[in-house]
């Protein structure tokens, strides 16, 4: 066990006895960011908490939602209608709210979108933030979401569409960082238009703040997509 800036690491050795899997699946994982990870003194390292949550329930292992069916998923479970989905896929998302509650298979939601960890030089953080086609989510907007968190000092996060991220890294020129000061979730394409308001759906920013160490963030997402 590693402790770094308040949190605890472990090897994905010991991260891949702990789930039950192979050290590669371990690194595919920390690689399609299921697995929060950092590199110190050149070795991957896998946050504890992110190994604890993707262990704390049957299918959370199992294999994600497409972006359609995972972003259908959280419609529906705000109460708001996909109407581009068709009846019987909406069927199916909706038996399988009756039969599990978001906090236990939240893993299988990841493919909502791509999480970008970045860097942007400090200057820029209030232009970022005041770009119109952005859409907030994670610990520091979830009071906004209706969500029991405050967290006006954790790391900026939102949704966007492939497009406006590109654009936003060539223009600001951002990095990827282990170290971020932005997060950036890159939707589909074809997905981006459900997503039409400010903030995210308070179940989509519930699942981004269970990403986060922070124990008070993973009680207050717990406590929306638990039943």
């Amino acid at each position: 066990m590693v402790e770094e800036s308040g949190r605890s690491y472990i090897t994905p050795a010991g991260a891949a006895q702990r789930l039950g899997i192979s050290p590669r699946r371990v690194y595919e994982l920390a690689k399609a960011n299921r697995l929060v990870s950092i590199r110190l003194g050149g070795r991957l390292l896998i946050t504890a908490h992110s190994v604890d949550a993707l262990a704390g329930g049957g299918e959370r292992v199992g294999r994600p939602l497409s972006p359609r069916r995972a972003w259908g998923l959280i419609l529906l479970a705000s109460g708001e209608d996909p109407r581009a989905l068709d009846p019987v896929t909406k069927s199916k998302l909706r038996r399988m709210l009756r039969e599990r509650d978001l906090w236990s298979i939240r893993a299988r939601l990841s493919g909502r979108a791509t999480k970008e960890r970045l860097r942007a030089h400090p200057s820029d953080l209030r232009r970022i933030e005041a770009e119109p086609a952005l859409v907030r989510t994670g610990p520091r907007f979830a009071h906004d979401a209706g969500i029991q968190l405050v967290a006006s000092d954790a790391t900026p996060e939102y949704y966007v569409d492939p497009e406006t991220a590109a654009s936003l890294i060539g223009r600001y020129r951002l990095s990827s960082s282990s170290d971020p000061n932005v997060i950036l979730r890159v939707v589909p394409a074809e997905v981006w238009p459900w997503l039409s308001h400010a903030v995210a759906p308070r179940v989509a920013v519930a699942l981004d703040v269970a990403e986060d160490g922070d124990a008070r963030s993973r009680n207050a997402a717990q406590s929306v997509l638990a039943r």
